[in-house]
């Protein structure tokens, strides 16, 4: 028996909502993508959203739409697209350590200097940032907020759902995420109106035919948004599996002292279940041997990067502390129960306990 870090959930009105978009619509730009739109905008309680072809796309695309020059704040502890859409947009990524609990970025170290325009908080794992401390922040400031989402599909804090909370959310589909489209696909959330035109404009090369600005090739394509809708309409079951295995792992594993565990909140989607642990590499190789694959999210912070380095001199302990120990257990909603305990033998037996 194989147990992988994620595996996708299909099902058969996907494969046949795939199959008819393939006959009765083009291929791009088709009625489907309309119909996502409109049905993730109300899903996530925000007038616009916008379909674009990956959620690094989004980044770039919203970062465009507000004219951001100057610096982003944001956290090292992140997958690098976050900053690399930042440095594609033409600004500056201004990195910030992370909570050592939450493994969020840390609000109470942030620092506003006059170069900087917006604050770009990733909700890591499928754990909300604190939003409040953080929109606080950028409202006495004059910042935009940027959320980087794209862990996070149904999250939420104190009654929003993530992407509905700063000025633009962006989303990935990529084929590990909570939901997917079967591929690479992104979506820009917001309730601003001239965001979503622009980013209209954006996607399609700046404007298909009549180009009022230099754009990109970032549509979403009718057989990914066709995907993504039935799997929109099975998110919330979806996340609800995901977070009773979260609570599993907690009562299997809180016992084990040379581990540390994720928060376990109500409101967390758990898009991955990342432990701390004592001697990581050991581990993982022990339950690679035992055919329990784990990842690690992520092994180098991005600031220790070579193309960031020269954004910070920089030390951010808890971030590089993470790296260090941070471990991705098997979490997606097809985990039996008897495999994840399985997990957590193997886990106990490697320490001892």
């Amino acid at each position: 028996m194989v147990i992988p870090t994620s595996m996708p959930f299909i099902d058969e009105e996907m494969e046949k909502e795939v199959l008819r978009a393939l006959r009765e619509e083009f291929f791009v730009g088709g009625k489907s993508v309309e119909k996502f739109e409109e049905e993730f905008a109300e899903y996530i309680g925000v007038d616009y959203a916008v379909a674009v072809s990956s959620g690094t796309d989004a980044l770039v695309i919203a970062l465009r739409c507000l004219k951001i020059k100057g610096r982003v704040i944001t956290t090292p502890m992140t997958f690098v697209a976050t900053a690399e859409s930042i440095v594609l947009a033409g600004a500056r990524p201004k990195f910030v350590d992370i909570d050592a609990h939450t493994w969020n970025i840390d609000y109470k170290k942030i620092d506003v200097d006059r170069d900087t325009e917006a604050i770009m908080p990733v909700h890591l794992y499928g754990l909300p940032c604190e939003m409040k401390e953080i929109i606080d922040i950028a409202r006495e400031k004059k910042l935009y907020v940027i959320e980087d989402c794209a862990q996070a599909h149904g999250a939420e804090y104190n009654g929003k759902k993530v992407g509905a909370i700063g000025d633009i959310g962006c989303f990935s589909f990529y084929s590990t995420k909570n939901m997917t489209v079967a591929g690479n696909g992104g979506m820009i959330t917001t309730n601003d109106r001239r965001v979503a035109e622009m980013a209209k404009l954006l996607r399609e090369h700046g404007g298909s035919n009549y180009s009022e600005y230099i754009g990109y090739n970032a549509r979403m394509n009718t057989i990914n948004a066709a995907f993504g809708r039935v799997q929109l309409k099975r998110l919330d079951e979806m996340n609800k599996k995901r977070r009773k295995l979260a609570k599993l792992y907690y009562e299997e594993l809180r016992d084990v002292e040379k581990i540390k565990l994720p928060i376990i909140d109500e409101k967390h989607v758990y898009h991955l279940f990342v432990i701390e642990a004592e001697e990581r590499d050991g581990l993982r190789e022990h339950l690679r041997s035992k055919k329990i694959f784990c990842g690690i999210h992520y092994p180098v912070p991005v600031h220790k990067l070579k193309p960031y380095k020269r954004y910070t001199r920089k030390n951010f302990p808890n971030a590089e502390h993470h790296a260090n120990t941070c471990l991705s257990l098997p979490m997606y909603p097809m985990l039996k129960e008897s495999e994840l305990k399985m997990v957590c033998r193997e886990i106990k037996k490697f320490y001892g306990d």
